[in-house]
């Protein structure tokens, strides 16, 4: 039986920085708190978890004629990552796009139960994307929030290169408004509506570009908080918990299937990959995640040879592991060895 879409929860530290928007709109926060059972005084612990749908509900209302047209886009572009707290500051400190993109993944963990932010490379290209999860009956995503939280991540990049970054292409899934003008003018250049996923596509040699201000000793400092806080933190995916862990099992002997991985959790393979959905996530993409994070992990410590982890990581080749590692850093395993052995 699947958990109710209510389990999905984001860090408080999210939702902080738009109560006082929603304030000034009229929007009902006492009794949307109260709807969702959350404790207003509470909400300054970044360590609290909130309901997506009270996340979604406070959105939905500051669209209801409160609020004012293109709300998302213009909180988007007054958007700080440093209200991510440590996570921000990691990303502020890192040395190259690339790194600051990896942090922002990497700790995704501490902000959603669920895993909504993704970067594909695909060739001289890269995509930034941010998925949703599943909607249910009256659980869909506002048009605005989407807007924000994808015009966030490009204002965040532009931020850090402290220089305007236009993408090649930009898709949002929400209709087309009457005006798109304020989206021309944000993203300069003109979206694709009613796509299938949200997420902007720009040169993906930007990622080896190096950041403005850089400070790889806070870097390696905050890194390091950041990884302790993701190692205890209590997820509420306890399911999606331990499909990574029989994943990592599975690993052992080689690449897991979803037979494999089902077998180990006493479900069938259609259970398995329907709870999954319900938690807005899939097999393939734990089993990369798992696989991405074992191989940082692994490449940081100098005694294990690159075919080795190739190899534990069940690809049958190293050209294979080659190929996934440019996919999920945008650099060859030899140099991120160089660039962590450097410090």
């Amino acid at each position: 039986m699947s958990r109710p879409r209510a389990s999905l929860t984001v860090t408080s530290l999210l939702l902080a920085p738009h109560v006082e928007v929603a304030r000034r709109h009229g929007v009902p926060l006492d009794d949307l708190y109260s709807a969702h059972h959350v404790e207003p005084a509470h909400l300054q612990d970044p360590e609290v978890r909130v309901p997506l749908a009270l996340v979604y509900d406070i959105w939905r209302e500051m669209g209801r004629g409160r609020g004012e047209p293109h709300l998302g886009l213009r909180l988007a572009a007054e958007y700080d990552s440093r209200r991510f707290d440590v996570i921000g500051y990691v990303v502020a400190s890192a040395r190259t796009v690339g790194e600051a993109l990896d942090a922002i993944l990497r700790y995704q963990r501490l902000l959603f139960s669920f895993q909504p932010l993704s970067l594909v490379i695909d060739g001289d290209e890269a995509r930034f994307v941010t998925q949703p999860p599943p909607a249910g009956p009256g659980t869909s995503m506002p048009g605005d929030l989407e807007d924000f939280t994808l015009g966030g991540i490009l204002t965040i990049l532009r931020r850090l290169l402290r220089r305007d970054v236009v993408p090649r292409s930009v898709r949002l899934r929400h209709p087309a408004p009457a005006d798109t003008r304020p989206y021309r003018r944000f993203f300069n250049t003109e979206p694709e509506f009613g796509a299938e996923v949200n997420e902007f596509a720009f040169d993906a040699g930007l990622l080896s570009s190096p950041v403005p201000g850089a400070d790889p000793s806070l870097h390696r400092v905050v890194a390091r908080h950041a990884d302790d806080l993701l190692a205890r933190a209590p997820s509420s995916l306890h399911f999606v918990d331990e499909v990574r862990r029989q994943v990592l099992q599975s690993l052992r002997l080689g690449m897991p299937t979803a037979a494999d991985v089902a077998r180990g959790l006493s479900l069938s393979s259609r259970s398995l990959a329907r709870r999954l959905a319900d938690e807005g996530t899939s097999l393939s993409s734990l089993i990369d995640e798992v696989r991405r994070e074992l191989a940082l992990t692994w490449l940081r410590q100098a005694d294990r040879k690159t075919l080795d982890i190739a190899f534990m990581l069940g690809f049958s080749e190293v050209s294979a592991f080659h190929r996934a590692f440019r996919r999920w850093t945008a650099t060859t395993p030899a140099e991120f060895r160089r660039a962590h052995a450097a410090g």
